[in-house]
């Protein structure tokens, strides 16, 4: 099938990114991380403040590190007031009179998305199928990471379904991110409850219902049906009907 490339739909936009590139001189090990977090500062506040989880990729699985974070818009004399991790940071640079307590990494939407959150959607963006997955919103995923900002059963539903998948084999030449920002949802995925139908109300759960139960033909048939379309439809012609959709 041919098929104009979809462009991002404005409706998507602060939705997808890909985690936060590492910064070496503020990762910690886990002894580090707990022995920062039992220390105490003169101030009395908790270096636990600036202490983040990290997900990272590890021999082609999930695994969990730390990382010292300081706000980024906080000042050096903030910083300092947390002794072990500023003196850690500093001494792990070779210069240190710039602004030595900023992640330049720092990806603000993504942070500032997640801390919306109670969780979001993760998938290793190197694996062969997508492996949709929660994370806490306390976790900064990394650049192996595709992630999500959303934390809904629904949104996990349909981007877990065979309708998505088809969708997102077909665009593989897109990036990660635009294959998933010109995707079309059934309904802008920021939707307020209160301004659903009464069948999307139902739609919206029955697929959530699906999610949680991990069973493809469930999802199959509930993604299909979110979008009003008939179960007996061929994989090619929901696929030409997203992209008529998506023009």
């Amino acid at each position: 099938m041919t098929a104009p490339t979809p462009a991002p739909r404005p409706e998507n936009t602060g939705l997808i990114f890909i985690g936060e590139q590492l910064w070496p001189p503020a990762r910690l090990t886990a002894d580090q991380a707990q022995h920062f977090a039992g220390a105490i500062n003169p101030t009395g506040r908790l270096n636990s403040d600036v202490i983040q989880r990290c997900l990272s990729l590890k021999s082609g699985h999930p695994s969990e590190h730390w990382q010292i974070n300081f706000p980024f818009h906080g000042t050096e004399s903030e910083a300092n007031l947390y002794t072990g991790p500023s003196r850690h940071l500093k001494s792990n640079q070779p210069v240190t009179t710039g602004e030595w307590w900023r992640n330049p990494h720092a990806k603000i939407e993504l942070r500032t998305s997640l801390a919306r959150l109670e969780r979001s959607l993760v998938t290793p963006l190197a694996a062969t199928e997508l492996t949709w997955t929660w994370i806490d919103s306390e976790v900064l995923p990394d650049t192996h990471f595709l992630v999500v900002a959303r934390d809904d059963d629904f949104t996990h539903g349909l981007l877990s379904s065979p309708l998505f998948s088809s969708w997102w084999q077909h665009f593989a030449s897109l990036s990660p991110i635009d294959r998933v920002a010109a995707f079309p949802f059934p309904w802008p995925p920021r939707t307020l409850l209160s301004s659903l139908t009464r069948q999307q109300e139902e739609q919206r759960l029955n697929l959530a219902r699906a999610a949680r139960s991990n069973d493809p033909e469930q999802l199959a048939t509930a993604a299909t049906a979110a979008y009003g379309w008939s179960n007996y439809l061929t994989t090619s012609d929901l696929l030409e009907r997203l992209i008529a959709l998506a023009r």
